[in-house]
Parts: structure tokens; C-alpha cells; sequence
């Protein structure tokens, strides 16, 4: 919530989201007479709910509502078990009965109760720019509150919900919605009983749309045709012939309606005529509250409602005279004018929710009417809805490394075709690169699959010829683990191929570290400081791009301890001296070779970037288990070989073993750079700019074979469990409630992300021969001691299987087919440049 809180007088709160109602007036006597908190000072805090509930539930003040105090039991229904001190609740609803369970999907008005008004005080009036508290138990509190509203948002179709908070004797009102949280001045309520009972007089006699309910959303009545509808589609498969089609999807709309209490009508508007979609609970909330609020459904089709389950994305798009709507910017890149765009998802409809737009912004403004519009730090965000044919796979189903790279290497293609038709995506993350499952069954009666990759999500997308030029909206453009580590470095850069195709980088790198055979011990720190680290900057607390990410980038290498770097690994079977058994060994994964080769360029790239700027101005871990099912190794090798085909159509006769292009500089050039090592970079540089090229590099690689013939690409290298500890959150996540994290759309399934979006650094390289002789001992050292380890004393087996190890890395050595490279690993900071002073 970062320069998103707005802290307004108490009157001014009332006038603007609470007016008194024309029919009824309010009773000023019998408020002023209301106990709040009756028996004096409360010695803790649970002496603060029984006077204040009681004294809402009194004299007709609350029309429909009826307050509970809950702060005792969470709500079982959500993942986190929250619970909060109180809340109002509609008396028809699904009430707590034992008036001690929360219920986030019926709450009206949240209440949470602390004892101090000022070291409690979750906002900070003192501070003129932005009123988030410095000190952490403030800061704790405004956590606290902020992940509240979020449970409201996750749980309601909302457009805006109000938070009571009592901070002893005080109290404030807070009004969320998307742009930001608009909060009123401290009030003395045990003094002035009057200012909080009008509030919730006020309150409780607002329409649902005042109070923030989504009117677009029609719940569905349990026995009516439409919630049976709902059942059917969700029990019974979609046929063609003798064949279920989209099973996948019809899983994910299984899940989404368990609880038959939470279907709803969902209308988009289009350009011609109004459509309804019917959902159940959405399978994917973006993190945070302020910001699009993406949240996605697997839905029915009204106007086809026994054909394909299809996807609807429910967002608060940032409403921006020159950004496009995502649905027009599908429609533009599926058209045949300038070449259809490949890979890229099928519209069905779009459209705005009538009259629902953010409202913190436009308060911003009037307070500050001599500012200029792109100096107000909220964004002007307006709800919108978009439907599309296809229901992707998350991109974490990939089923071996080779699929994955063939993934993202479609998505480049699509990038590159979006590219020349004039749009540039500018958000690569994991949530928007997906693998689409397409199936048919052909004349002879057999459905045929086949998964490729579906690069989704262009609602930040832009045209590269925009004729006013320059920034549509204050701060970055795209989700933080993915963004280049310039664009982290510049909050004003403008984006460009070199930045996307880094982007891309960063994605097969997040992927591969964690669900391929690696020798990184600790998945989660490595996550939190290259992904999620960030530097700051002074008082404005800015936030910028971490030593790690830049590190990498900046000298072509990655590091995961002083002298170790990260190298992926396939298994391999050596021979054991005397012994049938083969001997299970680490081997160097293809995946290596792509990634040094674009480490190189992205070092070149950096570089030259840092000389234009300056003349301007160990242990080896225990391996994860690895997938091990005869069916699933066959419908990947079948994979494999459709991949093949696609290649070889592309590419051409593989005849040839393809050698990747990497840099023969040994260490970072000297300044000034001579004209040869400039020509170099360069070369290196342009390589990275080039769609072409970079689809070039993986293609060429996916093509590599053994000496036998066969694919150098394993089938049985994914793990079976995600190496990223399923409870991570990065170490230091200082932005309270700002969405740094994966926006994923489309996607129909939640693919288990970080849920928050600091230094050292991490590269895999090309190993030279030098380096690979010593890989090679390190192996045979390391499973000696393995096996004396593991085999017990006088058993023999130990001189066998140790002799397996050592003859295995001899072969290792003698036939690794790897290029020759003399890049190495540094573990260094970035070095001071000019816009980065502060954040270094």
C-alpha cells in the first residue's frame, strides 16, 4: 500500500461514502447516548468487544445487520484459517451462530479491536506523502488489517468494503477498493459516542451497491435450473464421438463448485449485447489488494451451454485514455490484417462492468488540484471481464525439460509475431506463459493431443509505435520476479525486446530451479534473493532492482556459494565394477548450454549498457526424487517425439550437432574497451535484441543428440515435488500489501507460486574442459563417500559401487560433448552507477 493510503478529515469520510439517507433522520440524541465501552479502561483488548457489539446490537441501530464478536474462531472455509475480533453480518445470512466463527464470504463491515491509540495506529497522519507507518508494530497492524480486506475481496464479488478499527479510546474508518484505501482522521468515540454510532447508522442504511457489492454477480439459488445446470457440466465430461474432451478443464470447474452454496451468474458486457457466463469459486486470486485484482473461473457458456468449458479472466484493468482494452488488443493479434499472431488466446467476449471505477484517485486529485495526473501515486482502476476459449495448464505441468524449453520457445515465437505486428507483451511471467492442451478427434474416429505453449495476459501489452510516446501510468509495467534487472533499476525505462527476452531468461531459470536436478542446497533462499530481492531507497522508500538479479546480468554468471555454480543435472547410469546394478550418477543437463549462451549475451548487453551510462553521467545436496511411472515416461518420450517433428519442420535436416555462440572473454572487458572486445559485445548484444536468435539457440538445442542418435534430452528429469518450500515468503518483505507477486491468468490451476513478488548472484555456464575435469573428481570423491556412507563395513559392496564411481567419471570426462567456454561465475555486487546509488 505504498503512497496508497489517504487520510481525510471524519466529516469529509461521511460526505463523500456515507450520506444521510433522504428518507429517514438521524436520531443525534439517542447516538450521543450509546456506550461503547462501558466499565472504563479496558485492561486487554477482549474487554473491547462485548460493550462495543453489545452496543450496536441496541435501539434499532442496525436495520438488517446484526453484530458478532468473532475473535476466537477463523473461518475453516479459507485457507488460512483468519479470524477477526468482530464484524457486522446480514441477520438472514449464514450468521455464526455460536457468535464466535468469522465468515469471510457473508461479513458486511470488518471490526478489529487494539489497545493503544497510537502505537497501535496501523496510519501515520504525521507524514504528508504517504501515511504508512515506519514503526514495524504499526506497520504489523496495517498488515494485519490490510490482509483482512483482502479476505473480504477474495471471498465477496466486491467493488469496495469498509474496516472499523478501535485503537483504545480512538477509532478510524477505512474504505478499500482497488486503487488504494482512503482512511478517516482519529476520532475519540469513548468521548463522542456520536461520531461512531452515526457511522454505523449511517452504515447499516446504505445500499448493498454503497456498501460495495458487485451487482453484476447474481448468486444461484440451490434447486433452480441453473445451479442444476452447474451440476450436470460439473459431474458429466464434454463428448465428441466416444471421446471426453477438455477433461482438464472440466477437473478445474469440479474443484471451483465442491460448495454448491457459491455459484453465480457473471454478465459481460460487450460491444453489442450483454452475455452470462456461469462460475463457481474462482481457482485463481492474484495476492494483494491494491492493483487488477485478478482473479480467474473455468465457466459455462450461456449461449453454449452443454459445449466446451471455456475462461474467464475478472479484473480491475487501470483505466488509461491510451491503454487498449486486452480484448481489443486479442482481437487485433488473431485478425488476418498484418498476419495472424500463433499461440495467443481465443476472444469470445469483453467488456467494462457499468459505473464500477475505483474512487481513491479521484479524491487524490481533488485534494491536490494543481498536480498533474501522472503525478497521483493511485491509479484510476475500472472492473472489467474478459472470456476466452482456451483453459490452459499452469506451465508448471510441463512434463520433462525438454517440453518446457519448447514451451517458452512457442511463447517466443508468438512474442515475435505479436512483435511485427507492432505489440510489445511487456509482462513474461509464470502466470502468463501456459501449455495449451488442443485435442481433436479425426476422421478416423481417434482423438489426437497435442500441448503447446499459450502466451497470455496482454493487457499491459503496448504498441511499439504509440504516437504520444512516453509513460501511461507512474511506476513499473509487469510482474517483479520477471523483470529485467534494468527495467527493476529505472522506474522510468521504457521496455524493449532486450528486457523481454530477459524476461524470458528469468522464467526458464525460475522453472528449472525448481522442479529439475540442480546442485543449489536451498531453493527458498535462492528464490528470495534473486527473484524476490529488491534494494530501497531512502525516505521515499522506493524499491529497486536486488544485487543479485543485477549481479547476474551484469557479468554473465550466476553463483550459489563462494566458489560454486549453478549447474543443472540429469541422472545417468554408470557401470559398477562387479555388480549387475547400475550406478546412479549426476550428469550435466542440456538445459546448461542455454542458459550460459544467454548468460553471455546478456553480459554484453550489460556491458555496453554500463559504458554508455558511465560516459553518460557448497555442499552438494541430496537429490529430490524423480518421477517414475513406465505410463508417464511413455506419453513423454511420445511428446518428445512430436517435438521432434515440429523442429525438424522448422529448422530443417538435423544432420549436424548445433555449437552455441558464447563469449571468449575471459573476464569483464577493461575501460575503455578496446574496438575487437567493443565489436564482440556488440555481436553478442545483438544476439539478445533478436527474436530470431534466441528461438534459433533453443531450437538448435532441443535438437541435440547422443552418439547413438537418441534425444540428448532426458524424460525422466522433472522431480516429483516442487523444491520450493511450499510455505515461502521472501525473508524481508517490507511493502506492506503491495502485489509483488505472479499475476497468473488464464491459468487453470494454481501453480503453487511465491505469493509475494533482495545480495548475491547465480549463473550456469558452458563448462570449459579444465572445469569439467574437475566436475568429474568432485563426482567420483563425493559418491565414494556416499557409498561408504550407505554400504555397511565388510559387505563388499563398497570397493564395487566406489569403483563404478570412479571408472563413471573418467567416462564423464573423456566423452562429454560440451563447447568450450572460459565464462565463469562471479560472486560480485553490481558496480555504482549513477541511478543506482541509493539502491546498491
Amino acid at each position: 500500500m505504498d503512497k496508497k493510503i489517504l487520510v481525510v478529515p471524519y466529516d469529509e469520510m461521511l460526505e463523500r461514502f456515507l450520506p444521510e439517507p433522504a428518507a429517514e433522520q438521524e436520531p443525534t440524541a439517542m447516538l450521543a447516548g450509546l456506550n461503547f465501552r462501558s466499565g472504563g479502561e479496558s485492561a486487554v483488548e477482549a474487554d473491547m468487544y462485548e460493550p462495543l457489539i453489545k452496543a450496536s446490537n441496541t435501539c434499532g441501530l442496525l436495520p438488517g445487520l446484526i453484530g458478532r464478536a468473532t475473535p476466537n474462531k477463523g473461518d475453516s472455509s479459507v485457507e488460512s484459517d483468519e479470524k477477526i475480533d468482530g464484524g457486522l453480518y446480514p441477520q438472514s445470512d449464514d450468521v455464526p451462530v455460536d457468535a464466535d466463527r468469522t465468515n469471510w464470504s457473508t461479513i458486511e463491515l470488518s471490526i478489529e479491536c487494539k489497545m493503544e491509540p497510537v502505537q497501535d495506529d496501523p496510519f501515520d497522519d504525521t507524514r504528508t506523502i504517504n501515511f504508512q507507518p515506519m514503526a514495524h508494530r504499526r506497520r504489523k497492524v496495517l498488515g494485519q488489517i490490510l490482509s483482512y480486506a483482502v479476505l473480504v475481496f477474495n471471498n465477496q464479488h466486491r467493488t469496495h468494503h469498509f474496516t472499523l478499527v478501535v485503537l483504545g479510546c480512538m477509532a478510524r474508518i477505512v474504505r478499500w477498493d482497488r486503487s488504494g484505501a482512503f482512511v478517516s482522521e482519529k476520532f475519540n468515540y469513548v468521548e463522542n459516542p456520536l461520531l461512531l454510532g452515526r457511522f454505523l447508522w449511517r452504515y447499516a442504511r446504505l445500499s448493498p451497491l454503497q456498501r460495495g457489492h458487485d451487482l453484476s454477480a447474481t448468486p444461484l439459488v440451490p434447486g433452480s435450473l441453473l445451479h442444476k445446470l452447474v451440476l450436470k457440466r460439473r459431474d458429466h465430461p464434454y463428448t465428441v464421438g466416444a471421446h471426453s474432451i477438455g477433461e482438464h478443464a472440466r477437473e478445474e470447474f469440479r474443484k471451483s463448485t465442491m460448495d454448491e452454496r457459491s455459484f453465480w451468474k457473471l454478465e459481460v458486457n460487450g460491444p453489442r449485447k450483454a452475455r452470462a457466463f456461469l462460475v463457481g469459486k474462482p481457482h485463481f486470486i492474484a495476492d494483494g489488494l491494491a492493483g487488477r485484482g485478478t482473479r480467474g473461473y473455468v465457466a459455462i457458456d450461456l449461449e453454449d451451454p452443454a459445449g466446451p468449458l471455456v475462461y474467464l479472466k475478472d479484473a480491475w484493468r487501470v483505466d488509461h485514455p491510451r491503454m487498449r482494452q486486452e480484448g481489443d488488443i486479442l482481437s487485433y493479434l488473431t485478425g488476418s490484417e498484418g498476419g495472424k499472431v500463433n499461440y495467443v488466446p481465443t476472444l469470445i467476449c469483453h467488456g467494462d462492468v457499468d459505473g464500477q471505477v475505483t474512487a481513491s484517485q479521484a479524491v487524490w486529485k481533488a485534494k491536490h488540484p494543481d498536480a498533474k495526473d501522472e503525478d497521483c501515486p493511485l491509479k484510476t482502476h475500472r472492473h472489467y471481464r474478459l472470456v476466452v476459449k482456451e483453459v490452459g495448464l499452469p506451465i508448471t505441468e510441463f512434463r520433462s525439460g525438454m517440453e518446457l524449453v519448447y514451451y517458452i520457445m512457442i511463447c517466443i515465437t508468438a512474442h515475435r509475431q505479436a512483435y511485427n505486428k507492432g505489440v510489445l507483451h511487456r509482462d513474461i511471467s509464470s502466470g502468463n506463459v501456459l501449455i495449451h492442451v488442443k485435442e481433436q478427434v479425426g476422421p478416423d474416429g481417434k482423438l489426437r493431443q497435442v500441448r503447446e505453449g499459450l502466451l497470455t495476459d496482454w493487457e499491459l501489452s503496448k504498441f511499439i509505435h504509440d504516437p504520444e510516446g512516453g509513460p501511461r501510468q507512474p511506476g513499473r509495467t509487469g510482474t517483479w520476479q520477471f523483470l529485467s534487472a534494468h527495467a527493476l533499476a529505472d522506474l522510468s525505462k521504457k521496455i524493449v525486446v532486450e528486457d523481454e527476452m530477459e524476461s524470458f531468461f528469468h522464467l526458464l531459470l525460475y522453472l528449472s530451479i525448481r522442479y529439475l536436478l540442480h546442485n543449489c542446497t536451498n531453493v527458498g533462499d535462492f528464490a528470495d534473493k534473486y527473484f524476490d530481492g529488491f534494494t530501497q531507497n531512502g525516505e521515499e522508500q522506493e524499491y529497486y532492482v536486488g544485487d543479485v538479479k543485477y549481479s547476474a546480468m551484469s557479468h554473465g554468471e550466476i553463483k550459489i556459494s563462494r566458489s560454486g555454480h549453478l549447474e543443472f543435472w540429469c541422472r545417468q547410469l554408470g557401470p559398477s565394477a562387479s555388480s549387475s546394478e547400475p550406478f546412479e550418477l549426476p550428469g550435466p543437463h542440456p538445459i546448461n548450454v542455454i542458459f550460459a549462451t544467454m548468460l553471455s549475451w546478456l553480459r554484453a548487453h550489460y556491458l555496453l549498457s554500463e559504458e554508455k551510462q558511465t560516459k553518460n553521467v557448497e555442499t552438494t545436496p541430496a537429490r529430490p526424487a524423480l518421477a517414475a511411472d513406465p505410463l508417464l515416461t511413455a506419453v513423454i518420450e511420445e511428446s518428445h517425439a512430436t517435438i521432434d517433428a515440429f523442429l525438424a519442420e522448422i529448422f530443417g535436416d538435423n544432420s549436424s550437432q548445433p555449437t552455441p555462440t558464447t563469449s571468449t572473454l575471459a573476464s569483464a572487458p577493461k575501460n575503455p574497451i578496446s574496438a575487437a572486445e567493443r565489436a564482440e559485445l556488440e555481436a553478442l548484444a545483438a544476439k539478445l535484441g533478436s527474436h530470431e536468435e534466441v528461438v534459433k539457440l533453443f531450437g538448435e538445442q532441443l535438437r541435440r543428440k547422443k552418439p547413438d542418435g537418441t534425444s540428448l534430452w532426458p524424460v525422466d528429469d522433472k522431480v516429483k515435488e516442487d523444491q520450493l518450500p511450499v510455505d515461502y515468503r521472501p525473508r524481508d518483505e517490507r511493502e506492506i500489501g503491495t502485489k509483488r507477486s505472479f499475476v497468473d491468468s488464464y491459468a487453470s490451476a494454481s501453480a503453487g507460486e511465491p505469493r509475494s513478488k533482495k545480495t548475491n548472484s547465480y549463473s550456469l555456464n558452458l563448462i570449459s574442459k579444465s572445469l569439467l575435469e574437475f566436475l568429474s573428481s568432485t563426482h567420483m570423491h563425493y559418491w565414494k563417500h556416499r557409498c561408504r556412507r550407505e554400504v555397511p563395513d565388510g559387505s563388499g559392496g563398497f570397493e564395487d559401487r566406489a569403483a563404478g564411481a570412479e571408472a563413471f567419471g573418467a567416462q564423464l570426462f573423456e566423452s562429454a560433448d560440451l563447447p568450450n567456454s572460459n565464462m565463469h561465475l562471479n560472486f560480485q555486487k553490481p558496480p555504482a552507477r549513477n541511478s543506482l546509488d541509493r539502491a546498491a
